[in-house]
């Protein structure tokens, strides 16, 4: 079956459009991303602003003729974030609905979780019986799930993302000795849901799956500093680990970096550079605090969790 997907993120509206096996396997067919920024402005301001939700329009707009191109045979739409957080959420959701003439589903924070340790379990090899935690970092906040090769277990998601503590915190590029303290502390303070998830199923410490723009960014330049990435291409990340001791060291080294220092970085992308000093700094904080000896990188989450999720409810 052709599955189109909508993610309406805090960063970016991605779309992608697969085929999925009965197998379990996705080939990929499509893939468009518009970046928005939704979360920065909802962080600063609560809402989103006229010419950011026209923006917001235009780009679902662009996506849909994509998608109506290549012939979905099923269409699945999910709000994230920011669109949970802004005063005018609803208003959007019904404007982006009539664009994709489909219902667009506002997930709350512990099923954007759900879905997206469904997504990492299909992506990254996990056990039956020995529980891991997943966990997701995006613009506007971080899902945690713990479970296992069958059962999925607690979820949890807390208000700790890249865009959304930038805004927040109004931090400078790059961010001051003591803008970063600040942020360590403001994303250790919020992160007492997730200690609490993992001290109930502590077995889970033994293996953590990450997901999402930043961990792959930072896997990509670990990997880069010891081999040129391919020409024309981009290192591939899945089932990378990255030890807990060599994320602290790229953080020191890409807080004291402007933007300029930083996309000199092998492999490191324009559209990731501006807040990739953020994301590794949650990212060190949230390792140190769940006492976590690596994160193992995972291409899948949310999105090909949503897809497995429309397939086989009751398997997800």
């Amino acid at each position: 079956m052709r599955v189109a997907v909508y993610d309406l993120g805090s960063t970016s509206f991605h779309l992608m459009v697969v085929d999925a096996g009965r197998d379990g396997t996705l080939e990929p067919v499509l893939r468009r991303r518009s970046f928005l920024h939704l979360g920065a402005e909802v962080a600063r301001t609560g809402s989103l602003g006229a010419e950011r939700l026209a923006a917001s329009v235009r780009a679902l707009r662009r996506l849909h003729a994509a998608a109506a191109g290549s012939s979905p045979d099923l269409t699945v739409a999910l709000a994230t974030a920011a669109l949970r957080d802004a005063g005018n959420g609803g208003e959007a959701l019904g404007r982006f609905e009539d664009i994709l003439g489909a219902p667009v589903r506002l997930l709350d924070g512990a099923e954007e979780a759900r879905l997206c340790f469904v997504g990492q379990r299909a992506g990254v090899w996990t056990e039956r019986g020995r529980p891991v935690i997943g966990v997701d970092l995006g613009g506007g906040s971080l899902e945690a799930c713990v479970g296992d090769a069958a059962r999925v277990g607690g979820a949890v998601s807390v208000p700790v993302g890249t865009a959304r503590l930038a805004g927040e915190l109004d931090l400078s590029d790059p961010p001051t000795p003591r803008q970063v303290r600040r942020l360590a502390r403001t994303t250790a303070a919020r992160l007492g849901p997730v200690r609490a998830l993992v001290d109930g199923d502590p077995g889970a410490r033994h293996r953590a799956i990450a997901s999402g723009g930043t961990i792959r960014a930072l896997a990509r330049l670990a990997m880069g500093l010891h081999r040129p990435p391919p020409a024309g291409g981009t290192l591939e990340v899945n089932q990378v680990e990255l030890p807990a001791g060599q994320l602290h060291q790229l953080t020191a080294r890409l807080v004291s970096l402007d933007l300029a220092g930083r996309l000199a970085l092998p492999g490191v992308q324009q559209r990731r550079a501006g807040l990739l000093p953020v994301g590794a700094v949650i990212l060190s904080t949230l390792v140190d605090q769940l006492g976590l000896e690596r994160l193992v990188v995972s291409d899948w989450g949310l999105r090909e969790g949503a897809i497995f999720d429309a397939l086989h409810p009751s398997s997800a």
